[in-house]
């Protein structure tokens, strides 16, 4: 297996630097909110919005990356990012947070699909697993340092904590300088065929999108709970809130290696379908434990189940679609695989007001039992769109 190309690495640390800001506002805000403030409902909020603001940009920014330079997208994320947090220097009222949220998330969203765009775009396709497995690490890594970042800030200095992301912002876009990069319009192709041609692959793997579309949004439950469960259920401190969070990007570190191991044995149907269904018990034991540390175990777990399933279904996804609709074919991805956690973040913080925190999780637990069963279903119609199971050799994030 060849080396990654250099620029690989250098959008892949832009990439991880606007990770670190997102995940260090996110984790001190929703914390700050809920202790000053004492609701979970205008927490929430935070997620609400930036949710919904990834949502309603996926559409435009899908139709740029395959119009435009992905490279330059990358630069433009940067520059949005640095521009929303500028607003916290006018305050840390509820206002300026928010505006702050939805800009992060703009900047967060254009990043993340842009340096898609430019794996598909400039990577061989033989590289796909590696890129996506050291991206998945990558954002582990940037995750677990903006929540420590955040926590860190909870505890010392909170009130210099938009300095520090504004210098991360400025650096991030100091390593989004762009490239040349080779157009990936056909010939004769039109806006109306891009988007027929999108549709149709949509089409085909409709199923599988919802059952994530479901689970996607029950996970939202993790973002506006946390903070409530370990401050408000649990009376733990902020440092049990901050390894809890900190949990799932250290499961997810080592389930990005680990998967690059077992990919042989985990690109398979059945075996995903499996590894699907272990999420229901790991919220139902969120609804009982009672315990701060054994929660913190829950999270590792998640953290190491999400890429040893995501690496293999992003790398089969990435071969199949068509490069001059990859832009489009992403969007309505997001959208739908997205598109219920605006609203169930709403839900859940309104839900908040009436059930215990615990009892939420629990009711969770179990619906997601049948959801994820569906994968048995679902998953062999995607592989049979990608040739069948892999025959890829296994690859090492590392190596």
């Amino acid at each position: 297996m060849a080396e990654l190309r250099n620029f690989y690495y250098r959008y892949l640390g832009s990439r991880m630097i606007i990770s670190v800001i997102f995940n260090a506002f996110q984790v001190f805000f929703l914390w700050r909110i809920v202790e000053q403030y004492h609701s979970v409902f205008l927490a929430g909020l935070i997620a609400t919005i930036s949710l919904a603001v990834s949502i309603v940009s996926s559409i435009p920014i899908g139709h740029l990356i395959d119009r435009m330079n992905s490279t330059l997208i990358s630069l433009i994320s940067s520059v949005a990012s640095t521009a929303g947090l500028i607003f916290l220097a006018f305050g840390s009222q509820l206002p300026f947070i928010y505006i702050t949220a939805g800009f992060l998330s703009l900047g967060f969203t254009m990043k993340g699909d842009s340096f898609s765009a430019i794996m598909k775009k400039h990577l061989p396709e033989d590289q796909f697993l590696k890129g996506n497995s050291l991206s998945q690490a990558g954002s582990f890594v940037s995750t677990l340092i903006g929540t420590v970042l955040g926590g860190l800030a909870i505890l010392y200095f909170g009130n210099q904590l938009y300095l520090i992301l504004i210098a991360l912002a400025v650096a991030s876009a100091i390593t989004s300088a762009p490239i040349a990069e080779a157009s990936s319009r056909e010939s004769g192709s039109s806006a109306a065929k891009e988007l027929a041609s999108s549709i149709s692959f949509y089409r085909k793997i409709l199923g599988l999108v919802v059952v994530a579309f479901i689970l996607n949004g029950l996970f939202e439950s993790l973002d506006v709970y946390s903070s409530g469960l370990f401050h408000l259920i649990l009376r733990a401190s902020p440092l049990y809130y901050t390894a809890f969070i900190a949990s799932i990007p250290i499961g997810g570190i080592f389930g990005s290696w680990l998967s690059g191991k077992l990919n042989k044995r985990v690109d398979k149907p059945l075996a995903l379908s499996l590894l699907v269904l272990c999420y229901a018990p790991i919220f139902i034991l969120l609804g009982i434990s009672g315990s701060a540390i054994f929660d913190v175990g829950l999270g590792l777990s998640v953290g190491i189940l999400l890429p040893v399933i995501n690496i293999p279904l992003q790398t089969r996804i990435m071969k199949i679609i068509p490069r001059n609709i990859y832009g489009k074919v992403m969007a309505f991805l997001r959208i739908f695989l997205g598109g219920s956690t605006p609203a169930m973040a709403a839900v859940l913080s309104f839900a908040s007001i009436f059930l215990r925190v615990d009892t939420i999780f629990l009711y969770i637990g179990f619906i997601m039992l049948p959801v994820t069963a569906l994968s048995f279903l679902m998953l062999p119609k995607l592989f049979a769109l990608g040739g069948g199971e892999s025959t890829d050799a296994t690859i090492s994030p590392t190596g």
